[in-house]
C-alpha cells in the first residue's frame, strides 16, 4: 500500500486476549484464538496541517464541491420536499450497504406503525430508525460535539438495541474473521480504553474549516470508521456524520445529497478505501467520496425530476378550489412514500378533520391508496411517490 503525502498511519499494539468458553470453540480454532492480538491505535489527527492530494484529485475535489452548491440551488428552489425523501433514500441505502434491505413501502410502513417488541425486529424497522436518526441529526447546527455522535447511535439503536448505546463501547470490536476472536480479522479496532481520547481528537479535526469541504470529510469519516467507537451501529452512525459535516461545511444548505446511494454503487471499494486509509493512504477514500458524489447527484437529480412529474400529473388529476387543503396535502405528500392523518393534520397546521377529508380524496382520485383495510391507526401510501424511490434505488444498486 503507497502512504498518502504526510498522513499519519495507523500504528498498532499488543493485547492480551482472554478467550471464552473453549468447549463451545472448534478444536481446529483453539489454537488461534489463543494469546495476545494486534489492535489498531489511530493517529492523532486534529492538528495536521493540512490535506495534500495529487493535483488531478484535487480538481476532482472542487469539481464535486461545486456540483454539490449548484444541485442544492437548483433542486432547493425547485422541489422544497426534495430533503424530505432524500432523506429516507440516504438512510435506504447507508443501511444496505451494511446488507439491511426492506421494500420501500415496508420501510414507509414501519415509519408509522407501531414498534415490534422485542430485540429481534424487522428490517424495515432498523431502516425507519436510520431515517429518525438523519432526521435529529439535521436539526442539529454549529460545532459538532461528542455528546451529539453518542446520542445519534442512541436513536439508531435505542429501540433495537437499547443496551448498546447512551455511552462508548466497553469491549474489543473487529470486522471480518470470526465472532471467536479479533485473531486474523480484518480490521481490529482500537482497545476500548482508547476510544474517548480518539473521538475527542476527531471531533476537533471535524469542526475545523481550514481543510476544505469533501476531501476534509472523507477523512473524517475514515478516521471515525477506523476508530469504531461503538459496539453496533457504526457504519450508519459514521454516515449521517457526513451529512452533518456537508451542512457544517455550507455545501448543502437547502437539501440532503444521498451521498450514500452513491457509495451503495461499488460497496466492496468504499470497504478498500477504508482498509487503505488504515496505512496512511488518504487518496483512496477521497476519491470514492468524488465518484460517489457526482454518481448520486445524477441519481438524486433523476429523483427529484420524477417526483416533479409525479406532482404535475397529480394537478392534472385533481379537481378542488383554491383554498381547499387537498393542494398543500399534495406538496406534503410528494416528500412522503406514506401518510397518516395525524401527521398530515400536524403538519399542514390544519384539523384532524380536514386532513381526514383531504386524504379521502386523494384516496378517490386513485393517488393514495390504505395499506390495509384497519379501521384505527390508517397509514395510506403514495403509490408515485413509492415508484420513484423504488427507481432511485434500483439505479442505486446497479455499478
Amino acid at each position: 500500500m503507497t502512504k498518502g503525502p504526510g498522513w499519519p498511519a495507523c500504528s498498532t499494539e499488543a493485547r492480551p486476549w482472554q478467550p471464552g468458553d473453549l468447549e463451545m470453540v472448534p478444536r481446529s480454532r483453539r489454537a488461534k484464538i489463543t494469546g495476545s492480538y494486534l489492535a489498531a491505535v489511530t493517529p492523532r489527527i486534529a492538528d495536521e496541517p493540512s490535506i495534500d492530494l495529487p493535483g488531478p484529485l484535487a480538481a476532482g475535489v472542487a469539481e464535486a464541491e461545486a456540483a454539490i452548491a449548484r444541485f442544492d440551488e437548483r433542486i432547493g428552489a425547485r422541489l422544497a420536499s426534495f430533503t424530505v425523501i432524500a432523506l429516507r433514500t440516504e438512510a435506504a441505502s447507508s443501511s444496505q450497504i451494511e446488507n439491511l434491505s426492506a421494500a420501500s413501502s415496508s420501510i414507509a410502513i414501519a415509519e408509522h406503525a407501531t414498534r415490534t417488541a422485542g430485540p429481534h425486529r424487522p428490517n424495515a424497522e432498523l431502516i425507519a430508525a436510520n431515517v429518525a436518526t438523519l432526521t435529529a441529526a439535521m436539526e442539529g447546527e454549529g460545532l459538532l460535539e461528542v455528546a451529539e455522535i453518542i446520542e445519534i447511535q442512541h436513536v439508531l439503536l435505542k429501540d433495537s438495541a437499547p443496551r448498546l448505546t447512551g455511552n462508548f463501547r466497553d469491549e474489543q470490536v473487529w470486522v471480518g474473521g470470526d465472532g471467536y476472536s479479533p485473531h486474523g480479522a480484518t480490521h481490529v479496532a482500537p482497545h476500548h480504553e482508547r476510544v474517548p481520547a480518539a473521538v475527542d481528537d476527531l471531533v476537533r479535526f471535524a469542526n475545523r474549516h481550514d481543510l476544505g469541504g469533501l476531501a476534509h470529510i472523507a477523512v473524517a469519516h475514515a478516521q471515525f470508521e477506523t476508530i469504531h467507537p461503538f459496539s453496533d451501529g457504526n457504519g450508519r452512525t459514521g454516515r449521517v456524520l457526513i451529512q452533518r459535516m456537508l451542512r457544517n461545511a455550507g455545501l448543502t444548505r437547502r437539501v440532503i445529497l444521498p451521498l450514500s446511494a452513491g457509495l451503495l454503487n461499488d460497496p466492496a471499494r468504499y470497504f478498500e478505501s477504508l482498509n487503505r486509509y488504515m496505512s496512511g493512504d488518504i487518496e483512496p477514500i477521497v476519491s470514492t467520496f468524488v465518484d460517489a458524489t457526482f454518481s448520486s447527484l445524477e441519481n438524486a437529480s433523476r429523483l427529484a425530476e420524477d417526483l416533479v412529474a409525479v406532482r404535475d400529473s397529480w394537478t392534472d388529476t385533481i379537481s378542488a378550489r383554491t383554498d381547499s387543503t387537498v393542494w398543500p396535502l399534495l406538496d406534503y405528500c410528494i416528500g412522503r412514500p406514506a401518510v397518516t392523518s395525524s401527521a398530515a393534520a400536524a403538519g399542514l397546521g390544519v384539523s384532524d378533520v380536514a386532513a381526514q377529508n383531504a386524504i379521502d380524496r386523494l384516496v378517490e382520485s386513485g393517488i393514495l391508496r390504505q395499506n390495509s383495510p384497519a379501521k384505527r391507526n390508517r397509514i395510506w401510501l403514495v403509490s408515485g411517490v413509492l415508484d420513484a424511490v423504488d427507481q432511485f434505488m434500483e439505479r442505486a444498486r446497479r455499478r
